[in-house]
């Protein structure tokens, strides 16, 4: 009997030895599986992450990195929208051989040396929101600036009824985005005979910097009655300056971008309209142009994002 049951705890080691051999044996395979699916490394260069705008692209990039599989770094420059910053986390990522840049100038012409460098490294450039002004770039994934800033300024002729005095904010200069915005509200209140813009100046993107210069164009010009921002922190910049003149609801204020704030600001009355540019979709699409470069699968030469306008009528759908 002694011997029968040591034949069967024999037999027992052994079927376990196998067993724990083959748990063993699986494991190189797994790892041979993560090898060979290949988890690219992206970094986003914005243009700050202060902006609500470029925490939405933030928020879509990272949200695309986890569905594609890849490693995504997000770099902004400390002050915010500065080319030299900018040029320097290009040449960082370079240097840490990412394979691919999905970027977002702050200045569209003076990137251009670093967009070289990165050319030259190999490493694939995906353009977005704001055109870069030179060097080789796969794509570029933004809303058409000129035809948003357009759509904006239709909507706000409306309200005006056909005339009236307008403001512009415009946005950094030398940005090609700041360009396109002013650009498209510039030639669509020029096809009203009634509307006059009678002051256009930058206020750098900038909330502060926009209540600063509102303040003093509504001094200089009194009697205006609408102001065209061409982003929803400088809109909101003006929403500041003309609730402390006293002046909310007598003054139509627009922007473009759909952020929180703007649309929290036209449920209360205080805006009166912006523009969806759906940020989280842009760095969306800009990560996935990213793997679909380094897979070799086609990408346009331009992807362009819808926008909507949003105004009282549509602002609860938009809002949180």
């Amino acid at each position: 009997m002694k011997k029968i049951l040591t034949l069967v705890l024999a037999l027992c080691l052994v079927i376990l030895a196998g067993c724990g051999g083959g748990s063993q044996n699986s494991q190189p395979t797994q790892e041979t599986s993560q090898e060979e699916t290949n988890s690219y490394k992206i970094t986003l260069i914005v243009k700050n992450l202060v902006n609500p705008m470029w925490l939405a692209v933030k928020e879509g990039a990272e949200a695309a990195a986890k569905e594609y599989g890849v490693e995504l770094t997000v770099l902004a420059p400390l002050k915010a929208d500065n080319n030299e910053e900018q040029i320097r986390q290009v040449e960082d990522a370079i240097t840490k051989q990412a394979d691919a840049i999905v970027l977002i100038p702050a200045d569209s012409q003076g990137i251009i040396p670093a967009v070289e460098k990165a050319n030259q490294a190999g490493i694939p450039v995906i353009n977005v929101n704001t055109k870069v002004g030179g060097g080789v770039t796969e794509t570029f994934v933004a809303v058409e600036n000129y035809d948003a800033a357009s759509k904006v300024a239709e909507a706000v002729a409306e309200k005006l009824g056909q005339k009236g005095k307008v403001i512009i904010l415009e946005g950094k200069a030398g940005a090609q985005s700041a360009i396109d915005l002013k650009q498209g509200a510039v030639d669509t209140f020029a096809k009203y005979e009634g509307i006059e813009i009678v002051a256009s100046q930058t206020a750098n993107w900038n909330r502060a910097e926009a209540m600063q210069v509102t303040q003093n164009l509504l001094q200089a010009h009194p009697d205006v009655n609408a102001i065209f921002a061409s982003n929803d922190e400088m809109a909101m910049g003006a929403v500041e300056a003309v609730d402390q003149a006293g002046l909310t609801g007598k003054i139509i204020i627009a922007g473009l971008d759909a952020n929180q704030d703007a649309l929290e600001a036209i449920k209360e009355g205080k805006m009166t309209l912006t523009c969806d540019k759906r940020g989280f979709e842009q760095g969306y699409v800009g990560v996935e142009a990213a793997v679909k470069v380094l897979n070799n699968e086609p990408v346009d030469d331009r992807i362009v994002i819808d926008t909507t306008i949003v105004d009282e009528s549509n602002v609860d759908e938009f809002l949180k």
